[in-house]
């Protein structure tokens, strides 16, 4: 590794440049990075800086390419300003230390349970890198904003025990591990001094949080208390973790976001099988219609994996043919991407690229219609919709509203404002449904 300068432990202010890749808890980890350094400057990963930290994610071939390619930008600077600091850290970096160190002179390859001490370890130049499967205790510090985002993004789990047979995090964040209760309702608190509104939950995999006998209804119903904060959202949860005694918990928060987020993967039984998921499609069918009861106008979306080795034409269209019989407002579509170390990784029925890309093409066509048919749903049920401004300028605004449609509106509001919109054509108001 390079040899660190140590301005990064001086009283003089650090320009700092951080890049994030992958999901929100990236997002709220950078966010408490940045933020565990005494006096820093936040610049443009482009521009000249003291320390480049790069958090990257490993989900799929492209996000290891994008922070290769980030790492490789850094270091192209460094190059330039030999005392600059390059740290790596995140689930590419856990999986792939040696690939990193191969690249160039990176100072430090900070590991996931470790990356909220990289001021400490920039500072003491000691980092020992972990097997993140030995972590058994969450790591937490608390952060007092999001950077340049609006909404906050909090962390409040960490890991899966899950073993999906495509699926590679588990090995990059090791087993599941809750944040203590007490923390979560501090963190939260902390947000809302800061004047955020809305606090979105996540974590590897949210669905397990487990604080002795608190689960994640507590954690919902505990943040709905804060005054200050007007709407919670869960990122993520698998569909055999909501259903059951845990919906109905969450649903009675008066603050809950109409909007459930569902890793499905697959609407085909067969295919759900080959990659070790805990469910199959009439428990997923039935989890949607108990939201649809309680909450009609409820955004239901998925994510799904396209392309899994073995699905084949038949496979493919049972699959189709479930989720457009479902009332979903939008899916995330995947192709199907080989990680090393996983059981797909070795079956021989890989579905070709140009499979994979056409019926990744169909299923993007069918979420747009997805979106586009809830959204007339919504104007014509004259939805109240809530959230934080994102966007303003002469124009109007901009927010992603409590049910995961972006609105823009003709007024101007100040940027971080909470509003409440009903939905009326007539007045301008207009779905961004890119």
């Amino acid at each position: 590794m390079g040899q660190a300068s140590d301005k990064s432990c001086s009283r003089a202010k650090i320009k700092l440049a951080i890049a994030t890749l992958g999901c929100k808890t990236n997002l709220f980890e950078s966010a408490v990075i940045a933020q565990s350094f005494d006096d820093y400057e936040l610049v443009d990963f482009h521009q000249d800086a003291d320390i480049y930290v790069i958090n990257t994610c490993t989900v799929t071939n492209r996000t290891d390419y994008k922070s290769r390619n980030l790492i490789r930008k850094a270091l192209a600077k460094k190059e330039i300003n030999p005392q600059a600091i390059v740290v790596v850290t995140g689930c590419y970096a856990q999986r792939s230390e040696e690939e990193i160190l191969e690249l160039g002179e990176v100072d430090y390859v900070v590991d996931n349970q470790a990356k909220l001490d990289i001021a400490q370890i920039v500072c003491t130049h000691q980092n020992h890198f972990q097997d993140i499967m030995e972590a058994r205790e969450f790591a937490f510090k608390p952060a007092r904003n999001m950077l340049e985002h609006t909404r906050a993004f909090q962390k409040i789990q960490d890991g899966c025990d899950f073993y999906c047979n495509y699926c590679a995090i588990p090995y990059a964040r090791g087993h599941s591990r809750s944040a203590r209760f007490e923390d979560v309702i501090l963190q939260a608190n902390l947000f809302a001094q800061e004047g955020f509104k809305e606090i979105v939950l996540g974590g590897i995999n949210v669905g397990l949080y487990r604080d002795g006998k608190r689960d994640l209804a507590d954690v919902v119903e505990g943040i709905a208390q804060i005054e200050q904060i007007k709407l919670v959202r869960i990122s993520s949860i698998e569909p055999q973790l909501l259903i059951g005694d845990l919906l109905p918990r969450i649903m009675r928060a008066d603050k809950l976001a109409p909007h459930f987020h569902i890793p499905l993967q697959s609407g085909c039984d067969a295919v759900l099988r080959a990659m070790g998921r805990r469910y199959d499609r009439n428990l997923v069918a039935e989890l949607v219609a108990q939201i649809k009861e309680q909450f009609p106008l409820a955004a239901i979306g998925f994510d799904l994996i396209c392309g899994y080795p073995g699905e084949d034409q038949a496979l493919f269209e049972d699959s189709y043919k479930f989720l457009a019989g479902l009332p979903i407002a939008y899916l995330h579509v995947f192709p199907y991407s080989i990680r090393k170390g996983t059981l797909a990784a070795k079956d021989k029925n890989q579905v070709p690229n140009a499979v994979k890309n056409q019926r990744s093409k169909l299923l993007t066509a069918l979420s747009s219609q997805k979106k586009s048919d809830y959204a007339r749903l919504l104007f014509q049920e004259k939805a109240l919709l809530s959230g934080v401004i994102e966007i303003s300028d002469e124009n109007g605004s901009e927010f992603l509203s409590d049910h995961y449609l972006r609105l823009r509106v003709p007024q101007r509001f100040e940027q971080g404002e909470w509003v409440q919109i009903e939905l009326d054509e007539s007045l301008g108001h207009r779905f961004i449904l890119d």
